[in-house]
């Protein structure tokens, strides 16, 4: 039996916490302890983490600390001691796994590559050539903005490059599409709690996944599309936000929809009353709203994200979503395109569905089995 040891801090009513990025693990727990696997999670550093065969550390126990949050609030400069902190931890275990959850695919910690056994990420770059490349802001589509629309003055950047030498340390991991909401079309606050203290006193979360959000199918749509996007005018980092300021400026002249922001369980009728979601990219590539579309019912419009890896992979361009060109110029087109075909709309729904259903089936124990002995081996 191999251990391994997992930390997962945060508050322990906080739902994203019990159900967000390990709900996967903790929901086939039994599976995975019959294929040698014994995984616990642990809030803190102890010394039962340590003594685990591997520790997986998530890189947000160490960028999210209180005193770094206050500092990005005050606008001051963070110093995240990634490696002060990575080599105490090797002189306890040195079975490192290293958790990368920045949120794009360009945005790495690849410092700690010396330190650590593998580095898993979300998403990656399909072509790992590109992270021998300096790209603005960290992020291939900001430096796409930034060279097309000159937006921000030249900044220098402190980018680790990867070497082949650590090329074979990189494992890809899995998005937060594993992730399921609470259902709040169906159930209460009190329900919420309920299912969180439940989960804190089982190992095996399957009969919890009644209380996630389900799967809406795509019929009685009143609206044609929808968007909604936390703009960040004020945000310095232009050449992130960009893509949303431009979609939902394009999307205003052509669309009497305006840009409104809705509590969340609004939020989600609205999306299962369109019949199509626009997305844009955020901080990353990978965004919560493709997937709430999609249990929603909406067919996916979003950019091309060929270049990236991920799993589970939503984004097969006319198969699961229907993509637009980076610069925009076929945006328009492809909307008229996907309102229009009522089967690619029904077509884009049904396998983008599947493909996240199929996360809880066989399909995501075996990618789990697979991740795994990647990890250990």
């Amino acid at each position: 039996m191999v251990s391994i040891g997992i930390i997962n801090k945060g508050p322990l009513l906080n739902w994203g916490k019990n159900f967000g990025y390990w709900y996967l693990i903790k929901y086939f727990h039994n599976e995975l302890r019959s294929a040698g696997y014994e995984i616990n999670f642990y809030e803190s550093m102890n010394s039962k983490f340590y003594k685990s065969d591997f520790i997986i550390v998530d890189s947000r126990t160490i960028t999210e600390k209180y005193t770094n949050k206050i500092r990005r609030k005050l606008k001051l400069s963070v110093n995240y001691n990634f490696l002060e902190t990575i080599l105490k931890i090797q002189k306890k275990n040195s079975n490192i796994v290293w958790l990368d959850l920045t949120d794009s695919s360009g945005t790495t910690q690849f410092e700690v590559l010396p330190y650590v056994r593998k580095y898993v990420k979300k998403q990656f770059y399909k072509d790992k050539s590109f992270y021998k490349n300096f790209f603005f802001r960290d992020r291939y589509y900001a430096d796409f903005y930034q060279k097309k629309f000159s937006l921000e003055k030249n900044i220098n950047f402190k980018t680790h490059l990867l070497t082949d030498k650590y090329l074979s340390k990189l494992v890809l991991g899995w998005n937060i599409g594993v992730g399921n909401y609470f259902d709040v079309l169906n159930r209460d606050k009190y329900e919420k709690y309920l299912c969180i203290l439940k989960s804190l006193k089982s190992n095996d979360s399957k009969d919890l996944y009644k209380y996630c959000l389900g799967f809406h199918k795509p019929e009685k749509k009143l609206d044609d599309i929808y968007y909604s996007f936390n703009l960040r005018n004020d945000d310095e980092k232009k050449s992130i936000h960009f893509q949303r300021n431009k979609v939902t400026e394009i999307l205003n002249q052509y669309f009497k929809s305006k840009n409104l922001r809705f509590g969340h369980k609004e939020y989600l009728k609205k999306l299962q009353q369109s019949k199509i979601s626009i997305g844009a990219f955020g901080w990353g590539e990978v965004c919560y709203r493709e997937f709430e579309a999609i249990k929603m019912g909406a067919a996916v419009i979003f950019p091309n994200v060929d270049y990236i890896e991920t799993w589970p992979n939503i984004y097969r361009d006319n198969y699961s979503y229907v993509s637009y060109k980076l610069d925009f110029s076929n945006l328009i087109d492809k909307i008229n395109l996907v309102s229009s075909d009522n089967d690619l709309r029904e077509n884009l729904v049904e396998n983008s569905q599947r493909i996240c259903k199929n996360v809880y089936s066989h399909e995501g124990l075996d990618y789990l089995i697979n991740f795994f002995k990647k990890i250990t081996n």
